[in-house]
Formats: structure tokens, sequence, C-alpha cells
């Protein structure tokens, strides 16, 4: 199914939602494609949509393991224990969109929705070029990925024009560094921070700290380990 037949076809889709405190991990389902990654559920303190690289489907070698590395972090180690009923404002939460038919016990890289993900990868390249970031929005069209996708809106897309976005291209990034890396997102934000910019400046500031590090034992020839190369503010 190509991303154009998602968008015509909610059915069967849905977004796992993975918050680093208060609820459990959680499914939300909708008939309507578009409000899975526009109309999120609301009271996160921070969001990341999780997109699958360009071509997921026929990828291999290190280009997948990056892939089912990052998803074996994400489930294995971010879900919360479910104390509260509802979201938490001090929670940051990871979003990954998946197809809902399929069996719940599978590997969260099984579940995985590549269509949907396509088609979530379409409409921020097109955002970004509307803003005259061409260059970036062909490397989240064309490249390998994973994409992690972060802001303090429920939204995939800024709903305010002025909203800040911040873009993690893993394309170049070794597996051996995915777990740290899920543990910068992984954070309970502070209550004075929670819904603020200053929010996501610290999860900016996680990253580039970790890919000083990620260059630093990556020697020569990882050239994407430098932060100014994978890690975008937009």
């Amino acid at each position: 199914m190509s991303a154009h037949d998602a968008e015509a076809d909610g059915t069967g889709y849905g977004m796992l939602y993975f918050p680093s405190a208060g609820q459990s991990v959680q499914l939300v389902t909708d008939i309507a494609l578009n409000r899975l990654y526009e109309d999120a559920l609301p009271g996160y303190g921070l969001y990341t949509f999780v997109l699958l690289g360009d071509g997921f489907e026929r990828t291999s070698g290190e280009n997948l393991e990056r892939h089912r590395e990052l998803f074996r972090m994400i489930e294995t180690y971010v879900a919360a224990s479910g104390t509260t009923s509802e979201p938490s404002a001090e929670a940051h939460v990871f979003l990954v969109p998946i197809r809902a038919g399929r069996s719940p016990a599978a590997p969260l890289m099984d579940l995985a929705a590549v269509d949907l993900s396509d088609l979530m990868r379409r409409r921020l390249g097109e955002l970004l070029r509307q803003r005259g970031q061409v260059r970036l929005a062909g490397r989240i069209e064309r490249g390998a990925g994973p994409f992690l996708v972060s802001g303090l809106e429920s939204s995939l897309l800024p709903l305010d024009g002025e909203a800040p976005r911040l873009v993690a291209d893993l394309s170049g990034l070794g597996p051996e560094h995915l777990y740290n890396l899920v543990d910068a997102y992984d954070r309970d934000i502070p209550p004075e921070s929670s819904g603020r910019p200053e929010s996501l400046s610290a999860l900016r500031q996680r990253l580039l700290e970790l890919s000083l590090k990620s260059r630093s034992a990556s020697g020569p020839g990882r050239g994407e380990a430098d932060g100014k190369r994978w890690i975008f503010l937009i």
C-alpha cells in the first residue's frame, strides 16, 4: 500500500505511545489517518514522532540493524509502569506509527506501519520545502533513517507557524549508539520547564553532547556522528 492509499484508508492503523512517566504504553487508533499525527493525545510535555527511513521494506545491513535496535530500545527501556491514568506534563513520549491489526505480542519493528510513516515523512518534507529548507527536506524524503521529530505540540507538523521542531536524522549513526540516544530522550521534564521551549533546548543539548561522545568513540570515517550534521532545529 502506498502513502496515498494509507491516507485514504486509515482503518487498521494506529499510534503507539511510549511515555517516560505516568501512563503505560498506549495504542490510539483513528479512522481519520491524519489525526494520528496531527492531533495526538494532549497532555504530554514533549512529543517525539518516530519515522522509518526511505525504502525501509528493502533495507538491509546496518540500516536495518539501526532501525531494529532503535525499536528494541524503545520497547524495552522506555515503557513506563503506568502509575497514572492520564498523560503527564512532565513526561516525554515516543509515538510510533503501526498497523493496529497485527499481533500486539510481535516485536515493535514488525508492527511498524511503513506506508503511514512514508506519509508522515512526505508531509514533513512538504513543510520543509515550503520553509525553504530544501536540503533537509531531501534528507527526510530519501534518507536511510530512522528520523526522530520532537516538539512541544501534540502534532508532527507545527500548529503554530513559529513552533520549533527538533529533527534527528539517524541515517549515519551506528546502532551501538542507540541506547544512549534513547536515554537522552527518555527523561522526565522538570515542572518548571514543562510546556516551555527550554525542555526542547535541553533535549537538543543532550543530543549534542551525545554526538561528541559518538564521534570520539566511532573514530574516523563516521562523520555523521557530528551533531551539526544530524541534529536540526527547525
